[in-house]
Order: C-alpha cells, then sequence, then structure tokens
C-alpha cells in the first residue's frame, strides 16, 4: 500500500476509507487472511466497520477466550496501534511491524 500519512494527521474514518479501498482494489475486502510474519501467526480482517490485524497464539486454551490479541485495529471512531514497540525476542506481545508495515506487508503478498 503507497505510503500514507501518518495516523496522526488522519482520522480514524479516513484511515479506514483508504483501507478499505485498497483491500476492495486487491480483491480481499471481507475475507480473513492468515499470515505469517516471524514465525508468528496473524489473522487480519477489513470489513466495513473495521481493519484489523490479531495474533494468534498455538495453545488457544491459555488463557481462555480468543486465542490470541489484537495487535492493531482502526474503525471509524478510533485507531489502535499496539505494534509499534521494537522487536525485542523477549517481548512476546510485540509484532514489530507498525500499522504502516502491516499494510505493506500486506500489498507485496497480495498487490
Amino acid at each position: 500500500m503507497a505510503r500514507t500519512e501518518s495516523p496522526a494527521q488522519t482520522s480514524p474514518a479516513e484511515m479506514l476509507a483508504r483501507i478499505q479501498d485498497r483491500f476492495r482494489e486487491l480483491g480481499i475486502f471481507g475475507q480473513s487472511l492468515s499470515l505469517t510474519y516471524q514465525a508468528d501467526k496473524y489473522l487480519v480482517s477489513c470489513d466495513a466497520r473495521t481493519f484489523a490485524v490479531y495474533r494468534l497464539v498455538e495453545k488457544c486454551h491459555v488463557p481462555p477466550g480468543r486465542p490470541g490479541w489484537p495487535v492493531c485495529l482502526v474503525t471509524g471512531e478510533v485507531m489502535v496501534d499496539e505494534t509499534s514497540p521494537p522487536h525485542v525476542p523477549e517481548d512476546e506481545f510485540s509484532s514489530g511491524l507498525t500499522m504502516q508495515g502491516w499494510l505493506d506487508l500486506i500489498d507485496s503478498l497480495y498487490g
């Protein structure tokens, strides 16, 4: 995906619309995508309401509930990017990619 303005300069609704447009162009709008990045598995989706990157864990019964956690979420009202901290091997919660990094990866795989 072409570089976008920094999220701080773009409203959540505008960012979501840009992401949705690109997913439509790629023919993947409304689909759940399974991606692997640095040996970790992620579920990515973009639909009419949200763009989300969700980290999946191998042992989905620990803790109970959904098998992972969101690392990036964009809705019409909010942008949450939990992916920004630098990746270090000891930090199991960091994906090592920013929101723009995820968009670039998706573009390279499906564009």
